[in-house]
């Protein structure tokens, strides 16, 4: 009987099945961080649509996968690392830090800290993940491209609101002093300009330098494009944030010179077409500079690598990443678990409206600019102004956020402390908050007192959650952005439900009581229950 061989005897049969064996490590790992890259861009995506000085994250991603399809042919060989147990380890524990932070950031989408730790625990898994497959040659080869999605992550607030509001601060000195020189007349008032027809630039005092963000992304990706050296790199950011910060300059004078010479109203028609015709001069400038010192450099050639991306990735457990494709999954099953199981909110605050005072003869609206609509994307507000008496007008503000807004991110980026010192006031005295009782609703008021132009100005302004109870005063100082408070949103599973601002300012009080009692006849009038 002739011998039959089999299916493992035939030299074809055995070349093509050890590829499709092999190739399980490389799909068990695209489908671990494809999950995992996946929640971090779906976590950044609000800030991305919402915020329009991160609107550039939205080709991050894409630019972080053509580095890495750029380097990929010019890999070097991989090289065995004695620290795979330990590496292994740390990709486990990494992974657990998943859960928790997860749980968090159901509760606190805004929250810039989760945005970091979401961001550099992926960032962290992803370098785990190379050193563990090539050793140092392909640690270093290809931390770039992974370390650059970071550029797509909000600053942390502090940091961002402390470098715009100087840089704009800047900006307007430098436009009054050649505003001055030329022989017109201008004062500075924190980020504003006045001159005899009126002030300019109040909605960019809270804006900020939108175009800083994105040339530091794009100094850093044309330094990678070229493959400049450490110095060149870092001489290019530079460069880009020089030519940020005049090109805005360049912009703020434009609109200036508009205003003195076609009125204040002609700027709103030439604000967008000069924001966008710098933004394109700025990175076109960098792209020429980055060519200027492309030919005077000589970038490494990287040898080529003889390895097959199979061969490599036999070196990875396929149960380990496996397991940690499941756990990903596990992690967001287990959120959706733990914040369905306390629905509803054991306490949830009285809700409230208001009333608009449009009955008044003298009440008037005050429109929200189209840029300030657009930054904070409100579902509902508005703004009005009425006279209670010759010596006493009212300002109010109202608006109203659904869940999923990210409101605690733009009102604790645009409260009364923040915005009002850039456009030229004066804070004489913050007050702190305290709860007031009206119709049987707690509303946290914070109070503070500012000096416009010689005139005493009380503003009060009130940050209300949905889901907080207010039941102390304690509770009313959280404001729910604060560590403890966030946390305590997430522990007791208060997923986001909507919140409201707001603001009254209220001109001619000298006595702070005073001001305080007319608050409370105002809010009488205008807090609606329900």
């Amino acid at each position: 009987m002739p011998h039959m061989k089999t299916t493992a005897e035939r030299p074809g049969f055995v070349t093509s099945t050890i590829p499709r064996i092999a190739a399980w490590p490389s799909a068990s790992a695209l489908f671990f961080f494809a999950l995992l890259w996946l929640e971090v861009i779906r976590h950044l995506r609000t800030e991305w649509s919402l915020n329009p000085q991160y609107g550039y994250g939205w080709s991050v991603p894409f630019l972080v996968l053509y580095l890495f399809w750029k380097r990929w042919p010019v890999r070097p060989s991989p090289e065995p690392t004695n620290s795979r147990g330990a590496l292994i380890a740390l990709s486990c524990l990494l992974a657990f830090l998943f859960l928790p932070i997860r749980v968090i950031v159901e509760a606190n989408p805004d929250w810039r800290l989760l945005s970091w730790a979401l961001a550099l625990l992926a960032v962290a898994l992803s370098i785990c993940f190379v050193f563990l497959v090539g050793g140092r040659p392909w640690l270093r080869h290809f931390a770039f491209p992974i370390l650059f999605f970071l550029v797509a992550v909000p600053w942390p607030t502090q940091l961002e609101q402390a470098v715009v509001q100087n840089l704009m601060r800047a900006v307007a000195t430098v436009n009054v002093s050649m505003l001055n020189i030329v022989g017109v007349p201008a004062l500075q008032h924190g980020n504003v300009i006045e001159i005899s027809s009126g002030l300019i630039g109040i909605e960019e005092a809270c804006s900020g330098v939108r175009s800083l963000q994105a040339t530091l992304m794009i100094s850093l990706f044309l330094g990678e494009l070229y493959s400049f050296t450490i110095s060149r790199r870092f001489l290019l950011v530079v460069v880009g944030a020089l030519l940020a910060f005049f090109c805005n300059l360049v912009r703020t004078a434009l609109l200036v010179w508009i205003g003195v010479n076609h009125g204040i109203n002609a700027i709103e028609a030439w604000h967008d077409p000069a924001g966008l015709t710098i933004l394109l001069v700025c990175l076109f400038g960098l792209w020429l500079c980055s060519l200027i010192m492309q030919r005077n450099s000589a970038a490494d050639v990287l040898p080529s690598s003889p390895d097959k991306i199979d061969s490599v990735m036999d070196k990875v457990p396929r149960a380990i990443l496996a397991a940690l494709a499941a756990w990903i999954l596990l992690a967001e099953i287990a959120t959706q678990i733990w914040y369905g199981a306390h629905r509803p909110p054991a306490i949830v605050a009285e809700r409230w409206s208001v009333q608009w005072p449009t009955s008044r003869t003298d009440y008037k609206d005050l429109p929200v600019t189209a840029e300030a609509q657009n930054l904070l994307r409100y579902n509902e507000g508005g703004g009005g102004r009425w006279r209670e008496s010759p010596d006493h007008s009212w300002n109010m503000f109202f608006f109203r956020w659904l869940p999923g807004r990210t409101a605690a991110l733009f009102v604790k980026n645009h409260r009364p402390d923040i915005c009002l010192p850039a456009a030229g006031l004066t804070m004489r005295d913050d007050k702190g908050i305290s709860l007031i009782t009206v119709k049987n609703i707690r509303l946290p008021i914070h109070a503070y007192r500012f000096d416009a132009q010689g005139e005493p100005l009380h503003v009060f302004y009130c940050y209300w959650d949905g889901r907080s109870s207010y039941g102390n005063a304690a509770a009313a100082q959280e404001e729910d952005w604060t560590a403890t408070g966030r946390l305590r949103a997430a522990w007791k599973g208060r997923r986001d439900v909507g919140t409201q601002m707001l603001e009254l300012a209220v001109w001619g009080y000298e006595n702070d009581n005073e001001a305080n009692a007319a608050l409370l006849q105002q809010l009488e009038k205008i807090i609606s229950p329900g």
